[in-house]
């Protein structure tokens, strides 16, 4: 006798822009991870960790999201 258990399908929020390849502030290219954040200046955009963490207001909504550069998966945020 087999036993079915259904499973909760999981829904992986994406980047649905183009891959990014450089931070909008010190112009590196990103690693492994971008953010598309809130800055203290007020404007958004995609920025490195180092950048994030200078610049950035955090993660969250209306805050930030952090991505896997080779996925483009939303990792936080």
């Amino acid at each position: 006798m087999e036993t079915y258990i259904k499973i909760k399908e999981i829904k992986v929020k994406k980047w649905h822009g183009s891959k990014p390849e450089k931070c909008d502030l010190c112009q590196f290219k990103f690693k492994q991870v971008f953010i598309d954040g809130k800055t203290i200046h007020g404007p958004w955009g995609l920025l490195c960790s180092s950048c994030h963490e200078t610049y950035g207001v955090g993660l969250g909504t209306g805050r930030g999201q952090k991505y896997d550069l080779k996925s483009l998966e939303k990792l936080e945020g």
